[in-house]
């Protein structure tokens, strides 16, 4: 083993090892070395003289704007309105936008601002039109348009009228501007206030329309970039509008002022707060416009040429067409309109545009739109069919001052004809909707004005055409409008559309047989296209009183379908508007042929509670007014009275309400429809004549025991008519009144334990009016009832018929007390007596029985039984003692012991 390493040895050997001294520097130092970091400063040295300054802060007391905006309407930023508008004429674009946001902050967080400094804010902002940043021009026409222009609505004309002097100023200015963007722009500004303020713009339409001339004639723009006219173009359409609606509103305001003299015709035209505002200088406007056709055609036909020659149409440019297109229309009828004015008596000289010069002038320039149209027709896009439809549209509005030499007329039907036939391909629903509607709309004119021998083609493709448009389609309403207008002769003098030449004749029958199917399907599908066709029918049928029905035939089923069977299904008539039902129930006057097939139909329709009382009233005021004028057979009319008056339902069904009969649904309704029936029934002639022809349907009617309501109408009819007819002298007819009489005062009898019920009352005495009529006219039918009653009281109610469906009672008070109201209301009425004392035997053989009953000890009749009897027996005797018919020894007999 070797020696250990370390330990305590290893130890004390280390420590015993000495460090060896270092040697020594030869020679001397005189100063002491520092060793610095890099980049550490120096301390100062020991003799430097300080030059720190100290002083104290001052605090005064607080002056910032803060403390001056407590209160007042800031925007985010803190700034206030003043401040924001003086920052909108900065130079920075970037704080000019900045103050327009905030301008539009305060006004949405504090309305009220805008109220009060409405002026300030577009005397400043109104500088900002010519601006030459574009996000500038863009926030001004956002705040004029969503928050300036409808408070400025709100305020007076005057103050209106100066604040627009100031904004129009610089509009115009920016119309002239070099920059073409500001140029355009500012027509946008001009749109705006012509969509706003459109009585403003016939100040400033002239110098408008030169600057619309100026920027259309840019060939700045039309070569680069052509697209940039849209909002010109969009914008000239508006102003073109409003000076078109004007005119036509002129021409009420001078035919008001004809007759006016000349002293008070000055005053109407210098007064300029007149809310009608000043009318437009028209002949210096019609030379601009004059102008603007030639620049406009110009413009389409070498946007025709560009669009032709692509592959595929842009967005823009079609829109840029359509426009350019569409001021063309409006311009051709504002001159149309001055060419058809009339020459008021004030006016100084003659206008100069007359129709020569609407052939030698206006339509020279649209000979070259003639061309473009054949450009488009060889495409198969819909939007070049769409561009024709707006040239044809401006072809038609002149087709009475088209020469066939310059636009032959063949030529043209046939183009129209072959727009209606494309019609049916274009999958855009809309876009047919708004560009067809005008061409529907001019349809009868050209037919009028073109040649018979280019027709043909033409009301084919337009018959063609009417037939396949839906009823759901906005179309419906301009076709209904041509079809009217070719169907009455009123619209066209009275003879052109009834003439065999005119080349229409022929397709009347078809037109007529499309608006019964038409009126059908609109019911639930268009219920708007229901009046106009109704109001076509009834036009027809008042300029067309010998009209063939026959193609009206479907018509019939706006009342109801009458099967094999009889049943009848209703037709939709009673679920329609009340102003269409008024329509189609005067329609019947004027299609009398149809009435026979209607009558059935018509008369479920009145007996549906879904209708109308006044309807119901205005059927039969119009059926009756028919047969006064010959057109509707007298069996048919009694036929439908007797139904309604048989058949009405009177609600709640039973014989009477508990409490005030008034209160019945609609018993005022039956109440009422009685009354009318009865006086159309007198006003037919002899009444037993009438009663005659009515009398088996009547007496059918009676013997199916209708209801209460239903006998007592029926009654009523034969009073009216006949009330001493000898026909109800048979067995069937008295148990028939004797059984009505019975119900009636069954039904009285409930209450009359606790005294007569007024209400009550006044309905028995109803019910029982028609027969006391027939009883003072027929003396033998009043003393047959008598006998019927009499064998009531015994027990034999198998003699009675019972309306109501009442179970008799057996009880010998209930039939005593029933019988015994019946004889004293008939005593009441004085007119009776005298045919009431031939039946005196029989009343007295009543009181007998009545009497017998009171002293047999019979098990069955009780004591209350005999009290009630007591009481029907002196009641009934106090009054038929007064019928003075009786002799002294009858009086004696008379009496009941005691």
């Amino acid at each position: 083993m070797g020696r250990p390493k370390g330990g305590a040895a290893a130890s004390s050997s280390a420590s015993s090892k000495k460090p060896k001294p270092k040697p020594k520097q030869r020679g001397g130092v005189d100063f002491k070395k520092y060793k610095h970091k890099v980049g550490r400063k120096l301390p100062p040295p020991k003799n430097a003289t300080s030059t720190e300054i100290k002083s104290k802060t001052i605090v005064l007391p607080e002056q910032s704007m803060a403390s001056e905006r407590a209160g007042m309407a800031v925007n985010k930023r803190g700034l206030t309105l003043r401040e924001l508008l003086q920052q909108t004429a900065h130079y920075n674009a970037n704080v000019r936008r900045a103050a327009l946001n905030g301008i539009k902050d305060i006004v949405v967080k504090h309305p009220t601002e805008l109220k009060l400094h409405k002026v300030a804010i577009i005397e400043k902002l109104q500088e900002r039109i010519c601006d030459t940043d574009k996000v500038v021009r863009e926030s001004l026409y956002s705040i004029l348009q969503s928050m300036i222009f409808p408070s400025l609505k709100e305020d007076n004309a005057i103050s209106t009228r100066s604040t627009l002097f100031l904004l129009m100023a610089n509009i115009l200015n920016g119309m002239t501007h070099l920059s073409i963007d500001i140029q355009l722009m500012a027509f946008r500004f001009l749109e705006l206030v012509v969509l706003n303020f459109p009585s403003s713009f016939s100040s400033y339409a002239e110098q408008a329309f030169n600057n619309f001339i100026a920027v259309l004639s840019n060939d700045r723009i039309n070569l680069h970039d052509r697209n940039k006219l849209n909002s010109v173009l969009s914008g000239l359409g508006h102003c073109l509008s409003l000076v078109a609606k004007t005119m036509e509103n002129d021409d009420i305001s001078n035919r008001q002022v004809h007759d006016l003299s000349a002293r008070e015709l000055w005053k109407c035209t210098s007064d300029e707060d007149n809310s009608v505002g000043r009318a437009f200088a028209m002949p210096n406007l019609l030379v601009k416009l004059q102008s603007l056709v030639q620049i406009l055609i110009n413009s389409v036909e070498v946007s025709a040429s560009e669009l032709c020659a692509k592959s595929a149409i842009d967005a823009s440019s079609s829109e840029a067409l359509l426009s350019a297109l569409h001021c063309l229309d409006i311009i051709c009828r504002i001159f149309i309109h001055e060419v058809k004015k009339p020459q008021l008596r004030f006016s100084i000289s003659k206008t100069q545009f007359g129709p020569d010069w609407l052939r030698s002038s206006l339509l020279i320039h649209l000979k070259n739109l003639w061309g473009v149209k054949r450009l488009f027709h060889e495409k198969e896009d819909g939007k070049f069919f769409i561009f024709n439809l707006k040239i044809a549209e401006i072809f038609l509005c002149l087709s009475a001052w088209i020469d066939s030499t310059m636009f032959p007329a063949e030529e043209f039907c046939h183009f129209v004809s072959s727009l209606f036939a494309k019609a049916k391909t274009l999958r855009n629903k809309d876009l047919m909707e708004m560009y067809l509607s005008p061409i529907i709309t001019c349809i009868p004119d050209l037919i009028f004005n073109a040649p018979d021998d280019s027709k043909e083609h033409l009301l084919e493709a337009f018959t063609d055409a009417f037939r396949g448009c839906k009823v759901d389609c906005k179309l419906i309403f301009p076709y209904l409008d041509a079809v009217g207008e070719m169907l009455l002769p009123a619209s066209r003098g009275g003879t052109w559309f009834a003439e065999d030449g005119s080349g229409v004749l022929g397709y009347h029958d078809v037109w007529i047989h499309e608006l019964p199917r038409i009126l059908l399907q609109s019911i639930d599908k268009a219920p708007s296209v229901t009046k106009v066709v109704l109001e076509l029918l009834l036009r027809i049928g008042q300029y067309f009183p010998t009209l063939d029905c026959e193609n009206l035939r479907p018509f019939i089923k706006l009342f109801g379908v009458e099967s094999s069977s009889g049943a009848v299904e209703l037709g939709p008539f009673v679920n329609l508007a009340r102003d269409c039902q008024e329509l189609a129930t005067s329609c019947l006057y004027y299609f009398p042929s149809l009435l026979p097939d209607i009558i059935g139909p018509l008369a479920s329709c009145c007996l549906s509670d879904a209708l109308e009382p006044l309807v119901l009233f205005r059927v039969v005021e119009v059926l009756q007014s028919t047969y006064k004028a010959g057109s509707l057979q007298i069996t048919e009319l009694l036929s439908f009275l007797l139904l309604l008056m048989a058949r009405f339902r009177v609600h709640p069904g039973g014989l009477v309400t508990s409490g005030n009969p008034s209160k019945v649904s609609n018993w005022d309704t039956f109440k009422s429809l009685n009354r009318l029936i009865l006086t159309s029934l007198s006003e037919m002639g002899d009444g037993s004549l009438v009663l005659e022809l009515m009398w088996n349907n009547l007496s059918n009617a009676i013997a199916k025991k209708p209801s209460m309501h239903n006998m007592n109408g029926l009654f009523r009819i034969i009073v009216t008519l006949d009330a001493g007819t000898n026909k109800l002298m048979n067995e069937d007819a008295v148990k028939l009144i004797a059984g009505y009489l019975v119900d009636a005062s069954l039904d009285l009898s409930k209450t009359i334990e606790g005294g007569f019920q007024p209400d009550k009352t006044r309905l028995f005495q109803y019910f029982i009016k028609p027969c006391t009529i027939m009883f003072d006219k027929n003396d033998k039918v009043l003393c047959s009832t008598l006998e019927m009653l009499k064998s009531f009281i015994t027990g034999d109610d198998h003699l009675l018929s019972s309306l109501s469906n009442f179970n008799y009672p057996g009880e010998l008070s209930c039939r005593v007390c029933a019988v015994t109201t019946i004889l004293i209301f008939l005593c009441n009425d004085r007119k009776l007596h005298r045919n009431l004392s031939f039946g005196k035997s029989v009343i007295k053989g009543i009181l007998d029985y009545i009497r017998h009953q009171l002293g047999s000890s019979g098990p069955n009749v009780t004591y209350e039984e005999k009290q009630k009897l007591r009481s029907a027996f002196e009641q009934l005797k106090t009054k038929a003692l007064q019928l003075n018919c009786w002799d002294r020894s009858e009086l004696e007999g008379l009496s009941i012991t005691r």
